[in-house]
């Protein structure tokens, strides 16, 4: 494996804490403003189904995954990008209220990559956590769904 940092990126979005938590953290994922059929059970442990119909240009693409670290409004840790060996990428979400009814997302990835021939895989995840915290900031501010 190769030794790299952690991805990095933080959001600020104008709404409370609790609602950016539960359009994030709820039974049906990021389902309808990123995801086609995502499902999430919502404890420790608990599985995690990812699915896209809509951003793949009409390609069904799956994956699967799973809680590790679940505190409500605040931490929800995960594992998924599934692959021959287990997981290829463990996920931190953290969320903070600030005094003005906001609240900082920040989303933390550590994707591993076995070889510099990988490394379009850390690019893929870069580029896909960039537009789904575009995609939640437009759902949750203004009520659109970009996709």
């Amino acid at each position: 494996m190769l030794e790299i940092k952690p991805m990095i990126f933080t959001e600020y979005i104008h709404a409370p804490v609790e609602k950016v938590w539960n359009t994030f953290i709820n039974e049906n994922g990021w389902d309808p403003w990123f995801t086609d059929g995502m499902k999430m059970e919502l404890k420790e442990g608990g599985k995690i189904f990812f699915r896209w119909e809509r951003l793949t240009n009409g390609e069904v693409v799956t994956d699967n995954g799973y809680t590790v670290y679940l505190v409500p409004y605040k931490h929800w840790e995960f594992w998924w990008y599934e692959y021959e060996d287990g997981f290829r990428s463990r996920v931190l979400f953290k969320f903070q209220k600030d005094m003005d009814e906001g609240t900082w997302l920040t989303i933390i990835d550590h994707t591993l990559v076995k070889d510099l021939g990988e490394l379009k895989i850390r690019y893929g995840c870069a580029y896909g956590w960039g537009q789904m915290i575009a995609y939640a900031k437009a759902y949750i501010e203004k009520g659109i769904i970009l996709i």
